[in-house]
């Protein structure tokens, strides 16, 4: 499924998680990858606004499905696109992130990436979309006002020019890998994703502030796709789409 990926490139959109749709159901290829120069209207988690200005990786990863997603295989792409995203930034331009949970990447505590994923159910064929928004070439220091001191871009990092094109390349590359056993239920490669996550994530065994101002232990995300938070012998489990979020983090 994602061992062919089609790369299209566009000029601009309002966004790509939108325009793909149509490509999708007018080609022949089963997954493609649709990156815009600039996106007027993108869209991050919790339906806000995505700041996409030219120069980032501002792409969808698409494809069309004959067969049905669970809520768990759904939750599996949002944690494994991230781990996808950390490896090539570290293979690529040797840079370390974290992972923020449950859809960013942080570079020293700055957004470096975002992910957003969409499950379009059609007549006749579902479509998948997996959103990803990298900043590379653009500079924070070109960002709102309100955005300058808590992004971050690969060139503002390299002081270099990135490949956009050497990029999706890479995307394209390991995504095979990190997709497909949630496609084939591979419970054994499950495991060691979720093992890989839990080592990258910034709160995995930190002591850390949750919303309701209490302090749990962070258990990281478990077999269930569940982010575990332990308060003595009182078990939190939160789904990816809980509006619980992380306040603080102790080192």
């Amino acid at each position: 499924m994602f061992s062919k990926v089609k790369i299209i490139y566009i000029e601009r959109t309002k966004s790509t998680q939108d325009a793909i749709i149509d490509y999708l159901k007018n080609d022949y290829y089963p997954s493609l990858l649709l990156i815009a120069k600039i996106q007027s209207s993108g869209r991050g988690s919790k339906k806000e606004d995505w700041i996409s200005p030219e120069g980032g990786f501002w792409a969808t990863l698409g494809t069309s499905l004959s067969f049905s997603l669970s809520e768990n295989q759904l939750t599996f792409f949002h944690y494994f696109t991230a781990l996808l995203l950390a490896r090539v930034i570290k293979e690529e331009y040797d840079l370390k992130v974290q992972i923020k949970w449950p859809n960013d990447i942080l570079y020293e505590n700055k957004k470096l990436a975002g992910i957003l994923i969409d499950y379009v159910v059609g007549s006749q064929n579902n479509y998948f979309l997996i959103g990803m928004g990298v900043n590379l070439n653009n500079s924070s220091k070109d960002m709102p006002k309100e955005l300058k001191k808590i992004t971050i871009s690969i060139k503002d990092l390299l002081v270099r020019s990135i490949s956009i094109e050497n990029f999706a390349r890479k995307i394209c590359f390991y995504a095979n890998h990190y997709y497909m056993p949630i496609i084939d239920l591979d419970l054994k490669k499950i495991q060691n994703l979720i093992q890989e996550y839990n080592l990258q994530s910034r709160s995995y065994r930190k002591e850390v502030i949750l919303d309701d101002s209490k302090k749990y232990m962070c258990n990281g995300i478990n077999y269930e796709g569940l982010m575990e938070f332990i308060e003595g012998k009182n078990k939190l489990q939160l789904k990816i789409n809980d509006l619980t979020r992380i306040k603080k983090i102790y080192n």
